[in-house]
């Protein structure tokens, strides 16, 4: 049966999730680090973070107190996590790890009375990919699963076998932490692991360093479970880090990065305009690139134009190049010489790749639309280009524009192209 169109329990939190929202590089980090180590001893912290590099970098950084990151020398890195917050240490460890919260870990929160600081936004919604629509369908006609108005999903066999096909459905389920998209026929179309919100209410405060909140999955995802949350930005004032009003557009820090980038357009001496390989709304797009992977001509143009641009127009080397595309069209589209410069799409709150100056980005970043329409059908909209733009600066980020460094930018997409100009124009 169809889907009740009725957003999913509330979880409560004990106060709003304070989002740090800042540009990249205007000091949300070194902010987490100064109130970490002018904290009272008796506050607890546990700091999440994408790459354990990062993990590295808060264990030196907090000098006045002694961060211990889990690890998996007598078990899992999971069970040692437990141990040390039943401890009461304070704690650097991933995202990776911090999404396999259980319940025994949920509930040492609880008691422990702990501080966590999430730097950069987490994977809190992923499909199961895994199982075809044909499937659930199965599942769902056999009674095997039902979903609540809610649209999790419950299961209904509890003398399934522990080993079947259909296991992680089940334990997801009995967790609590599935639920299905259905289409406007009330036909199954794909089940959603979502993140335990009831995390986000084991923590005496939370922070989420992140920039462009609005457009993130995260933020839909908090605005489906109604996790309160305010916004701050961060500003040094008289050599101390603070916490400031939220200032949307952020002009000053604007201006110091638009001085700093030179995306590429076509010169009146130029014989092509290597823009024009991607002038349509949707090209650079998954389903594009899937479409151009056997036009062999038009994947041969996009990669001269990717060497012509670092060699001839930037004429440095690749030793000086980042790039990146979708993974699903990384090998055809890898641009000569740059077979080590790649940089994934995704990539966030890293600062392995900040001496890099050329910047070659041959993507277009749309949401999943099923993924969209699943938090439409729960009265959560998302704005796609304010979307595509945070995962756009992210990723140029990584390079040296975050010291205030001049890079040069290559966008053969259109509309990402379009999104970068007006945000440096002011228009965000």
């Amino acid at each position: 049966m169809a889907m009740n169109l009725v957003k999913p329990t509330q979880f409560l939190t004990k106060k709003s999730i304070k989002v740090i929202d800042s540009i990249m590089g205007s000091g949300k980090s070194s902010w987490a680090i100064q109130h970490m180590n002018n904290a009272p001893a008796r506050q607890k912290f546990i700091y999440i973070t994408p790459f354990t590099d990062e993990v590295d970098r808060i264990i030196t950084s907090c000098d006045k107190r002694e961060f211990v990151q889990p690890v998996n020398d007598e078990g899992t890195k999971l069970e040692d996590i437990k141990r040390l917050i039943a401890e009461g240490a304070d704690i650097a460890s991933t995202h990776a790890l911090f999404q396999r919260v259980d319940a025994e870990l949920l509930e040492l929160l609880e008691i422990e009375n702990y501080t966590l600081i999430l730097d950069e936004v987490m994977n809190v919604i992923s499909p199961l990919s895994e199982y075809t629509k044909s499937d659930l369908k199965l599942l769902y006609s056999e009674g095997i699963i039902t979903v609540d108005d809610g649209g999790f999903v419950h299961w209904n066999s509890p003398d399934y076998d522990s080993d079947g096909y259909f296991t992680k459905i089940r334990n997801l389920a009995n967790s609590g932490n599935l639920m299905m998209y259905e289409d406007e026929d009330g036909q199954p179309v794909v089940l959603y692991w979502t993140f335990p919100a009831e995390s986000f209410h084991c923590f005496d405060d939370i922070y989420l360093l992140t920039y462009l909140f609005d457009g993130q999955i995260q933020r839909a995802y908090f605005d489906l479970f109604k996790v309160n949350y305010i916004y701050h930005s961060v500003a040094k004032i008289d050599g101390v880090y603070q916490l400031t009003e939220y200032k949307q557009g952020h002009n000053k820090q604007l201006s110091h990065i638009r001085n700093n980038i030179t995306i590429y357009t076509p010169a009146p001496a130029d014989k092509n305009d290597m823009n024009k390989v991607g002038s349509k709304r949707n090209d650079f797009s998954v389903g594009n690139l899937k479409t151009r992977k056997n036009q062999t001509a038009v994947l041969k143009v996009i990669k001269n134009h990717a060497y012509n641009f670092y060699r001839n127009k930037c004429k440095t080397t690749a030793e000086d190049v980042m790039w990146t595309t979708f993974k699903e069209a990384k090998d055809i589209l890898q641009p000569v010489g740059l077979s080590d410069s790649f940089v994934a799409v995704n990539s966030r709150a890293t600062n392995q790749y900040q001496d890099k100056s050329v910047c070659i980005y041959l993507a277009n970043r749309f949401m999943n639309p099923v993924t969209k329409n699943f938090f439409s059908k729960h009265g959560v909209q998302v704005d796609e280009d304010t979307f595509a733009l945070s995962e756009l600066l992210q990723w140029l980020f990584r390079s040296r524009i975050r010291h205030g460094q001049p890079i040069s930018v290559y966008i053969p997409s259109k509309r990402m192209r379009d999104l970068l100009t007006d945000y440096l124009e002011g228009g965000v």
